[in-house]
Parts: structure tokens; C-alpha cells; sequence
């Protein structure tokens, strides 16, 4: 197989536990491979990813699992244990011929970084989508040949000594989500795209109802499309058909893309995927992020947002006055108009949509030169 493409380098991708980080490999992946870069994707045993990459042709090999969570328990079983799983994926590394190993930020990936830093032959690329570099990243930033960030201000947190290993080329977005086609919907109205993923959608679902009847003048305005789940989507179908609201509301969609391209405003939480998408179609979002204790990241990325002028953030409900929280999405959704342009400006400036290929090149340079 690696012939019949014409394969010249081996890359492991590692570190994958997460859809938002799944997806920034797949697409950074196929940018890789047109360079010539194989990429064999390392995953727990019984990973969800595992038949993702498969059917888009990726070698997929089953690496220890290793303790994720920080407890104390887990703390010692990782130390207890991290030296054999490291031996044994050196082997694997030998056998597989790799040339350089990129970590995603989960701490599955900490055998397989381990092992790279120990084999002088294999480059060690590091790789973060959100604003707080992540546990497991930081342990190998000292071994790194290179350290990947979506922001320039990253840089500034992990200190002058390792300022030249970092290159900030932003977060690999799918090219079908760049390339879908926007949804076509009738309507003279500003288009509001509701996103409520997979984490706690029925907070959101709520909120946005709570809204309608705090400011039905929102419906006059905006035509609702609604992503939620299989567990929301007959009440909510319900009750815009009950107050005649205009709207479309599906499940997950397959392809995000086509909505956001159609979109005009976005409600959803700041995951790094998320963010890199809205960012690259140049849509502006009001972030709603979890509490912290839920999700380590997502304020982080709905603060830089709001503070670089690319949307908007609404604190967590447990933190804020139900009342205030409303009238601030509200406030938002009204005064958006104004600030449009601006916030597409700033968010062109970025340019994800090219991140992929600007990682890419970056990693087949350094797999090159050995620098």
C-alpha cells in the first residue's frame, strides 16, 4: 500500500479521545497524505475513531490504554505502569518504521510521546486545538521538535525558552464542511443557526425556549435552525409548530457545514472544533461554555472570542442570574448587525481555512530537513 502511493514518510497520530480532536487529524491527515505522509492513527483498544479512519483508508493500531483521568489513583497507576507501555510501544515504532510521532493533547497519547522522545530518529510534533495547552502536551514541550497552536497568543504561556519550536498555523478544519454548499431556506429573515451538540443540549434547548418567551420579537427578526438530539427534537419540533415560529430543526447534522455557510448568527458551545469552523466559514457566534468543572476549555475559547471581537460570550448558567443571561443574548442578537464586518475581518485574519495544508507543510519540512 505504502509504495502504491508513494508513501515517504510514517507519521502516528496520537492523543485522539475526543470528536473535536478526531476531526482536526482526520483533516490534517489527508492534507499529509498528498505530501507523500502516511499517517498510521495509534487509539486505545474499543476506540469509537477506530472505524472513522479506517474507512477512509488509515492503518489503525491498538496501543495500551492508559489511565485519563486526574485522580490520584489513576496518578500512580500511570507512573507504575508508563515504563513497560513505553518499551512496548518503542517496538512498535521500530517495527512500523515511523518517522515522527504527533501528540493531540489526550493523555492516551503519553506512552506513545514517551517512547518518541527516547528514539532520536523519530521527531516529536505537538499539536493543541484549544487555549490552555493541554496536561499531556505539556509534559513533552521540553522534548518537542515542534508545538502546534491555533492563536499567536499561546505563545506567551509557555515561555521564551521554547518560543521557536512553536508554530501557529491554527486548527485543521474538513474540507467538507469549506466546500459544502449552504443549506437553501425561504426567507427574508436573518438566519439563526442554533448548535446544541452532544454536551448538555438540554440546557441550551431550554435557554433558547425561555428566550422566545422573554423576547418573542426574536422570531420577527430571525428564522430558527435547530440542531439538537433524538431526545429534544419532538418537543421542539412541537413547540415551534405551536407558536408558528419559523424554523428548521434537525438532529446532528453529518455536515454542519451547509448550515453554517447558510447561517447569518450562531448560538453554540465553544468547542475547538466549533470555533475553527465558525471561524473559517467567518461566522459570528454567541459561545455559551459549560462550567468549567465540565470542561476545562470552553471559556478559554469563548473568552479569546469575545475579547479579539469574533463573537460573544454568555457566562454558564450556574454562575449567572437567569434574567441577565437572557437579556445579554438578546442584547447580542440585536446588536450584531453592527459589529458584523468587523468581527468577519478579524476572523479572516486567522485564515483557517488553510490550516491544514499550513501544518502540513510545516510538519514535511521538519520531517526533511531534521530540523
Amino acid at each position: 500500500m505504502d509504495n502504491a502511493i508513494g508513501t515517504k514518510f510514517m507519521l502516528v497520530m496520537t492523543g485522539i479521545n475526543t470528536r473535536d480532536q478526531q476531526k482536526a487529524a482526520l483533516s490534517l491527515a489527508n492534507a499529509l497524505r498528498l505530501r507523500g505522509i502516511m499517517s498510521v492513527f495509534a487509539l486505545r483498544s474499543g476506540s469509537l475513531f477506530t472505524k472513522i479512519f479506517s474507512e477512509r483508508g488509515y492503518e489503525v493500531i491498538n496501543v495500551p490504554t492508559f489511565p485519563e483521568s486526574n485522580s490520584f489513583f489513576a496518578n500512580i497507576l500511570r507512573t507504575l505502569k508508563l515504563q513497560s507501555y513505553v518499551q512496548e510501544v518503542m517496538k512498535i515504532l521500530e517495527v512500523k518504521s515511523i518517522n515522527g510521532v504527533i501528540g493531540f493533547g489526550g493523555m492516551s497519547a503519553y506512552p506513545i510521546l514517551g517512547a518518541a522522545a527516547k528514539m532520536k530518529k523519530i521527531k516529536l510534533f505537538l499539536l493543541d486545538e484549544n487555549l490552555v495547552v493541554s496536561k499531556c502536551n505539556s509534559s513533552f514541550i521540553k522534548k518537542a521538535d515542534r508545538i502546534y497552536f491555533p492563536f499567536e497568543t499561546m505563545r506567551e504561556n509557555i515561555g521564551s525558552e521554547f518560543y521557536k519550536k512553536t508554530f501557529v498555523g491554527g486548527i485543521p478544519v474538513d474540507k467538507e464542511v469549506l466546500k459544502a454548499e449552504p443549506v437553501e431556506i425561504q426567507t427574508n429573515k436573518r438566519k439563526l443557526l442554533i448548535l446544541t451538540c452532544k454536551k448538555d443540549a438540554k440546557d441550551i434547548n431550554s435557554t433558547f425556549r425561555e428566550l422566545i418567551v422573554k423576547y418573542p420579537e426574536i422570531t420577527r427578526d430571525f428564522y430558527i435552525v435547530h440542531e439538537t438530539g433524538d431526545r429534544e427534537i419532538a418537543a421542539i419540533n412541537k413547540y415551534y409548530e405551536t407558536y408558528k415560529i419559523d424554523s428548521t430543526c434537525e438532529m446532528f447534522f453529518d455536515n454542519r457545514g451547509v448550515y453554517c455557510k447558510a447561517a447569518d448568527i450562531v448560538i453554540a458551545r465553544p468547542d475547538s472544533d466549533i470555533i475553527s469552523e465558525l471561524i473559517a466559514l467567518k461566522k459570528p457566534a454567541i459561545y455559551l461554555p459549560l462550567p468549567e468543572d465540565k470542561d476545562p476549555y470552553q471559556k478559554q475559547n469563548a473568552v479569546f472570542m469575545a475579547k479579539n471581537s469574533m463573537g460573544y460570550i454568555i457566562e454558564d448558567a450556574k454562575s449567572a442570574n437567569p434574567n441577565v443571561r437572557l437579556k445579554k443574548i438578546y442584547s447580542f442578537l440585536s446588536s450584531y448587525l453592527k459589529n458584523e464586518y468587523n468581527m468577519k475581518e478579524n476572523m479572516a485574519g486567522l485564515d483557517f481555512e488553510n490550516s491544514a495544508n499550513r501544518l502540513a507543510d510545516d510538519i514535511e519540512k521538519v520531517l526533511k530537513s531534521g530540523k
